[in-house]
């Protein structure tokens, strides 16, 4: 197996620590068989040491499993188009993340065409409306201050009721105009489409937005495609949080409490990532197809690490409590395949100790010997205390 060049860029690192401490303080070896490490301040600071006060807990025994990340249901848009046309142009592919507003695809919006045909109709029988009504309007008012010299008081009643018509006439072309303008801004310009980015009014070129920051699932069609309102053209899904489901056996579950903080490891550049998050399902029924039950946590995301179909080792609590001396992993180092810690023993001095564990989880450990409450250990920089002790035992071997 070859190691990594950043592993063997840190062991080079602390051996050159070792090595140059060593060397300046030149330790004296114990007279019996448990060595003192040696470690200047410069190098507890170098190596970020830390020293706590071991303090008595419970912890719960975790349960390992294979997670799933996988998209909220509720988070899950399936977009159709408001018209009926020809699709024109895709710009996303599965796997892309879109912003708020970006266009997905464009299409030749045939319906679109027909209501904006419809509107300048409606609007020319508004406007011819409006028209008649003033004349209306007008032939009524001079007939009525003419009553009774040049205009009968018959004539006068058949013009007002011409005016009344054509007043209500004015009012039918009005709701015809408003109802296609609202079909106009509210079907074909909503959250997942847009007709605005065209100039030319006749232009019958419709856009499909995104409703909101998320990522593309899926792609139902492709360019030339005829459409409808029933088509759908692609999924979305919101991803700034995500479900990671577990499933276990039915004899497991029973142990997992939904509300419990769960544990998943997530690998990047920078080393593996602890997430953090509540339990917020544990089924009841195991799965027929697989006789494995459910256990979902959800996780915020809002960096868009988590992908739906990733696999991450999750680490679920169980009601199995384990009481004892509860100190962080990173107190405890392997030597020698002996689990052990170290222990202040004077002024930038320290001793390995051997202690025994019973249980980890959620970046702690149960120390159940070894360890006696309010002694003080190194909970931080015993990788380091390691590689120095390790350094000096070749170099007393040589």
């Amino acid at each position: 197996m070859t190691a990594s060049p950043a592993f063997m860029k840190n062991w080079k690192y602390l051996l050159y620590i070792a090595i140059v401490f060593r060397i300046a303080e030149c330790p004296a070896r114990a007279a019996d068989s448990t060595p003192t490490i040696v470690i200047g301040d410069a190098a507890q600071k170098n190596s970020a040491l830390v020293t706590s006060i071991a303090r008595n807990g419970t912890l719960a025994k975790n349960l390992d499993a294979m997670g799933t990340v996988t998209a909220e249901v509720g988070h899950v848009v399936r977009i159709h188009p408001a018209g009926s046309g020809k699709v024109l142009n895709i710009a996303v592919v599965p796997g892309q993340h879109v912003q708020k507003g970006e266009t997905l695809l464009t299409y030749q919006d045939h319906s679109l065409h027909l209501v904006r045909l419809e509107m300048t109709r409606a609007q020319a029988a508004l406007t011819t409306a409006q028209a008649a009504s003033q004349n209306a309007a007008s032939a009524f008012h001079r007939g009525h201050e003419l009553e009774g010299t040049t205009v009968a008081a018959g004539e006068t009643k058949r013009r007002l009721a011409v005016f009344q018509a054509a007043r209500d006439d004015v009012i039918a072309r009005q709701a015809d105009v408003d109802t296609l303008k609202h079909q106009l801004e509210e079907e074909y310009n909503s959250v997942t489409e847009s007709d605005k980015a065209q100039t030319d009014p006749l232009d019958e070129t419709s856009s499909i937005i995104a409703p909101t920051t998320a990522e593309v699932q899926s792609v139902f069609v492709g360019v030339a495609d005829d459409i409808s309102p029933a088509t759908e053209l692609m999924g979305l899904t919101d991803m700034s949080s995500v479900w990671i489901v577990s499933d276990i056996l039915p004899q497991d579950a029973a142990q997992v409490v939904q509300g419990d903080e769960q544990t998943t490891e997530l690998s990047s550049d920078a080393g593996t990532i602890l997430l953090r998050s509540k339990i917020t399902s544990v089924g009841d029924m195991a799965d027929p197809a697989t006789g494995l039950v459910r256990v979902i946590s959800t996780v915020p995301n809002p960096d868009g690490n988590l992908h739906p179909g990733m696999f991450l080792n999750t680490h679920l609590p169980t009601r199995e409590k384990t009481t004892g001396i509860i100190v962080p992993e990173s107190a405890v180092t392997e030597i020698n395949g002996a689990s052990t810690v170290f222990v202040p023993v004077g002024p930038n001095r320290f001793r390995p100790q051997e202690v025994h564990v019973g249980a980890t989880g959620n970046g702690q450990k149960v120390i159940t010997s070894g360890l006696s409450v309010g002694e003080r250990i190194v909970t931080q920089g015993a990788f380091a205390l390691k590689a120095v002790m390790l350094v000096s035992d070749m170099n007393y071997g040589d």
